[in-house]
């Protein structure tokens, strides 16, 4: 059997990479790296799509993103698979499930699977009723009017790809670069965001073996498994790294738009470019490239799969409802705001249905998608709709994102958004070519459509303005305006399917999340591709109009040209404007945006004032700078320069908790250590506090040679500060940071095995040898949930002499911040216990007793010592501790 070159060359990479992964060493990032980055994000999709001929595509733009595209749902699909498996998530398991992937591609291009390939992938149709060649816009193609046309025969593998024209090609290069630059610069720059940090933790717990995790969160876990799989195969993960997924994501749905924009606009190529010149300049995917979250990846997924679905349409090629039932499945898995899709797919293959009708292989495909939409669906979502903790989801939804009201009116807040993430001169430019593509089409439609659209804006416009006169009693149907107009579009008999694709494409999740939902927050940026596609098409057709010719003479009349000319100006002013804008919100240091912040409020004659009306707080927006300096905490953490039990102050509590390496901060209001954030406005109050309370400052980090955080310790000598550059401690912190650091377990000075009622395993303890009357004993107790619990248990630990006095008790929730009833079968967690122990307690030899009670009955859980195999009763002894005189 002869292998082709593309086959050894998948084969080839597929070793180097592993070859790379295991054996070269941890330092070699430029190495490690790009081998992580090719077995998750480059051969899956290279493999599979070389063996259904590339979808019958030669372009050569498409088959980059293709490759990148259907790597990132391929390795999700078998990620997910993964961690639904008994066991832990850790390396082995996740290396081998994405070699899998690649090698199940590979033989699936061995000829055996071949017989009937050339049968279900080798047909297509001509193009049906294309727009016609002088008009940007794409002229009447309404579904009812398309006759059936029989497929012709076309070879699946081109011999050479096709690329754009040099111009076009490097205008795309100049448009991903911008993207590019507003989405990956400094993009390891800051730590993570709390919301980040969730992400982080769900997969050290699921590497510790934890097999409910998928289930917790109120969506599914394709955020953190991609970066799961970065972390294991390069070994160790710092913010960048954890970050690639979502960047790459939000740089694909650039070019991406581009070959939609190409393919539904009859091959016009510019508007491609106009359509992802605005996704570019979009500064909902600019922040959230640079956040562990799914929303990058479900908006680059929406739109694969409307291009998919198009093709299907366009091309009559019903093998492809299989990548697109694969392609929504997966994205439906991420976030069930995937389901706002829905309607502009269901338009597209609706269209093709009642063009075509339905023959019977045709159905056989319909059947065969939809059988893997829900069969892969239903692979997260049965057991994530029947686990117990679905009741918090709903929960969530309800009480945060749906709300209680009926309808709601969020197109104000919706803009105030778009201004936050994008600059003030983006959704005014936005607006304005919508408008004019709406009067274009409703005009076609003669005085009762510009009557009709006249009235319809007015209503919209004062849904923003007046936004009270639209609520009637409890009911809010500021709605009723933007429905009629979507139903009246859709409706016009002269409108391009086209258009009415990409106007449902922004009409519908714009509309649910603004009007169903009482907090859509920045979850409309999906609703932003089809309306780039609308502004693309507009654009065309402004550009068109203006360059027509007037009767009298050979040339556009002089008010074209100086409306053509004033466009030009205004894109070359707003533009570099909004680039600035995003750079200095997500991509600049943390002091540089403290600056501007400072200078805006403080000067009143700021430039910002004049340029962006406002400069958001920092950490206003998502992505926004921040850093605090705590890598150099961590290090000084696991150096044990710092130690004891700690709190924050001005921070997430997530922040120092995941860079101490997941240590649990103090339980109590007096630890150790007290960690003070400095913010724009300068440290906080409660510093001062600390002063008065026994703290001393030890050390301060610098964050662009700036003092950023200040590290107290209780009862510590005073004297200088030492300080400490973050930016010397990052590396160092980064290259500590590998999956088995972070899962790694307690530092127990006295393992156990102590069951207690079968609720709860001790799995050890620490405890001090000596203490003074009147001082507070610390024990320190780790726990195991073995079954679900619907009581909030209590814990005591008593300090008992010989005859059984008590000299001093703590009772309190076995675990901090972690109640009995909310723990799940395998969790672990830990509390320190402080015991008061009585100023006239006599010197000598006291034991420690710990037991868990039910709160109302007092009845004491059971015990069995799983090393001795036999129970000490409903208390058991831990230890002796020396109670010394003063």
């Amino acid at each position: 059997m002869k292998l082709s070159k593309t086959q050894i060359a998948l084969f080839v990479a597929l070793l180097l990479s592993n070859a790379i992964i295991l054996y070269v060493n941890l330092d070699w990032i430029w190495l490690r790296l790009p081998a992580a980055w090719a077995l998750t994000f480059v051969l899956p999709g290279w493999a599979w799509l070389a063996t259904v001929g590339w979808l019958q595509t030669d372009r050569a733009i498409e088959r980059i993103v293709l490759v990148s595209g259907f790597s990132l749902t391929l390795s999700s699909l078998a990620l997910l698979i993964t961690v639904l498996l008994p066991g832990p998530f850790t390396e082995t398991p996740v290396i081998i499930t994405l070699n899998l992937v690649t090698l199940a591609g590979l033989l699936f291009q061995l000829p055996i699977f071949h017989r009937r390939k050339a049968e279900a992938e080798t047909h297509t149709a001509q193009p049906l009723n294309q727009p016609s060649d002088d008009s940007p816009i794409p002229p009447t193609n309404h579904p009812t009017t398309q006759p059936s046309i029989q497929p012709t025969i076309q070879p699946t593998n081109s011999p050479s790809l096709h690329w754009p024209s040099r111009p076009v090609l490097l205008i795309l290069i100049a448009i991903v670069a911008v993207g590019a630059f507003t989405r990956l610069t400094r993009l390891g720059y800051a730590e993570f965001h709390e919301d980040e940090l969730e992400n982080m933790r769900l997969i050290v717990r699921a590497y510790k073996g934890e097999e409910y995790v998928p289930f917790i969160d109120s969506k599914g876990p394709i955020h953190w498994l991609l970066p799961a799989a970065l972390w294991y195969a390069n070994g160790w993960i710092n913010e960048g790294i954890a970050r690639t997924p979502f960047a790459l994501a939000s740089i694909l749905l650039i070019p991406a738009m581009y070959m939609l924009g190409r393919r539904m606009s009859n091959e016009r190529e510019y508007i491609g470019l106009i359509a992802a010149g605005v996704v570019a300049l979009n500064g909902f995917f600019a922040s959230l490239a640079r956040h562990v979250e799914n929303r990058s990846l479900i908006v680059f997924w929406g739109a694969l799969a409307v291009w998919l679905a198009y093709r299907y349409y366009r091309e009559n090629r019903p093998n492809f409802l299989i990548y697109l039932a694969l392609t929504l499945a997966v994205a439906l898995i991420a976030h069930p705001t995937v389901l706002l899709y829905l309607p502009v797919i269901g338009l597209i293959i609706a269209a093709k249905l009642w063009r075509d009708g339905l023959t019977r292989a045709h159905g056989l495909w319909l059947a065969g998608g939809l059988a893997l939409f829900l069969g892969i669906t239903a692979i997260f979502y049965i057991p994530y709709l029947t686990n117990p903790e679905i009741e918090r989801t709903y929960e969530y939804f309800a009480d945060e994102r749906i709300g209680t009201a009926l309808l709601y009116n969020r197109v104000g807040n919706m803009l105030g958004e778009d201004k936050l993430y994008s600059s003030r001169f983006y959704a005014p430019i936005l607006i304005l070519l919508l408008a004019w593509l709406l009067a274009r089409n409703f005009a076609r439609a003669g005085r009762w459509g510009i009557v009709s659209l006249a009235v319809l804006g007015v209503a919209i416009i004062s849904t923003v303005l007046l936004p009270d006169v639209w609520i009637v009693g409890n009911v809010n149907i500021a709605f009723v305006p933007y429905l009629l107009l979507t139903l009246a579009l859709l409706g016009l008999p002269r409108t391009d399917f086209e258009t009415k694709v990409a106007f449902l494409w922004f009409a519908a999740p714009f509309g649910a999340l603004l009007f169903m939902a009482a907090d859509a927050s920045n979850h409309i940026q999906i609703a932003y591709p089809g309306w780039a596609l609308l502004c693309a098409f507009a654009l065309s057709d402004l550009w068109s109009v203006l360059s027509r010719p007037s009767e009298a003479t050979s040339r556009p009349a002089s008010y074209k040209v100086i409306l053509k000319g004033a466009i030009v100006v205004g894109l070359i002013i707003c533009i570099p404007l909004i680039i600035f804008y995003q750079y200095l919100s997500f991509g600049a240091r943390v002091t540089t945006y403290w600056q501007a912040k400072i200078d805006f409020t403080d000067n009143p004659y700021s430039i910002y004032k004049y340029l962006y009306g406002s400069i958001a707080r920092p950490r206003r927006a998502i992505s926004n700078p921040r850093l605090g300096g705590w890598k150099a905490v961590g290090l000084l953490w696991e150096s044990s320069a710092l130690s004891g039990d700690f709190r924050s102050v001005n921070e997430s509590f997530a922040i120092p908790i995941w860079y101490t390496f997941q240590t649990p901060r103090s339980c109590y209001t007096d630890p150790q250590n007290y960690w003070v954030r400095r913010d724009w406005q300068g440290w906080p109050e409660e510093e001062q506090d600390l002063l008065t309370a026994g703290y001393n400052l030890t050390r301060v980090v610098l964050v662009d040679q700036q003092p950023k955080l200040h590290l107290y310790e209780k009862n510590a000598v005073p004297g200088e500060p030492e300080i400490l550059d973050m930016e010397l401690y990052r590396h160092e912190f980064d290259r500590l940071a590998t999956p088995a650091r972070f899962a790694a377990a307690d530092a127990i000075e006295n393992p156990a095995s102590l069951n207690f009622g079968d609720k709860l395993l001790l799995r050890g303890y620490n405890l001090p040898t000596v203490a003074q009357p009147g001082s507070l004993l610390p024990v320190t107790v780790y726990w195991d949930a073995l079954a679900p619990m619907e009581t909030r248990y209590r814990a005591f630990v008593h300090l008992v002499d010989d005859q059984g006095n008590r000299w001093g008790q703590h009772d309190e929730d076995p675990a901090c911040r972690l109640l009995t009833n909310e723990m799940h079968p395998g969790q672990e967690s830990s509390r320190q216990f402080r015991i008061p122990v009585d100023p006239v307690t006599p010197p000598g030899l006291y034991q420690i007793v710990l037991g868990v009670y039910h709160p109302d009955t007092l009845e004491r859980l059971d015990i069995w010592d799983n090393q001795a195999g036999l129970s000490p009763g409903n208390s058991v002894v831990l230890g002796q501790v020396q109670i010394t005189g003063y």
